[in-house]
């Protein structure tokens, strides 16, 4: 039996996000955390999703470490792997994290099973959250909260600290997903496999960018 890849893994899991009713939410593929790492797919709403993938032909080495960067920007973390890494999986994933598993049938079809729910994950970091965002998002972000005084000709890094030291896990998070579910900068996928797009935000680096696959907003 062929092995299983992770395109037919994302498309498994996006399959399963749809049923699950997430489409109402902005679905990002590649999400890059800040400088720290790159999440599979990203379900951006009122509350923070993040898959990993591990198929077939992927390694859990580097696991350890996405758990802990992952683990302090989303709310929901699941780890998505094929048959071959679940027993594995089941012995060194994190307590909170999810866990589901893709087989391929006889039939060579793809089955998504969740084998246990992820739970909301409590030891979060706000300025690794607060990082998500670009600098002119951080500055009307303190705009809008009347601290912007004296900081605005200040460093990204500075405001960034200054917004997370300054608003609760809550209040941080829905000025994130909002600013998130508002940007005109993602790279949309279709354009990404072309070869020839470029984002609206050119002049952004693309430690800042993600990969868009679909989205819907409410």
């Amino acid at each position: 039996m062929a092995p299983v890849t992770e395109l037919e893994i994302r498309s498994a899991v996006h399959d399963a996000v749809v049923r699950d009713g997430l489409l109402h939410d902005l679905v990002i593929d590649e999400f890059v955390v800040g400088e720290r790492g790159r999440i599979d797919i990203a379900v951006i709403g009122d509350h923070l999703f993040g898959y990993e993938l591990k198929s077939d032909l992927d390694t859990l080495t580097r696991l350890p470490r996405q758990m802990d960067v992952f683990g302090d920007v989303f709310d929901y973390c699941t780890l998505v792997v094929t048959s071959r890494h679940l027993s594995r999986a089941r012995q060194v994933l994190k307590r909170g994290w999810g866990l589901a598993v893709v087989d391929r049938t006889p039939e060579d079809t793809l089955i998504y099973r969740q084998i246990r729910r992820a739970q909301q994950r409590q030891s979060r970091d706000n300025l690794a959250l607060a990082r998500l965002l670009w600098r002119d998002e951080v500055l009307q972000a303190l705009d809008s909260l009347g601290a912007s005084a004296g900081y605005r000709s200040r460093t990204r890094d500075e405001l960034t600290e200054r917004l997370a030291a300054m608003t609760e896990r809550d209040q941080l998070r829905a000025i994130v997903t909002n600013a998130l579910t508002a940007r005109q900068g993602w790279r949309v996928a279709k354009e990404l496999h072309e070869g020839d797009a470029k984002s609206p935000h050119g002049g952004v680096s693309s430690r800042f960018l993600a990969r868009r696959f679909l989205s819907q907003r409410r």
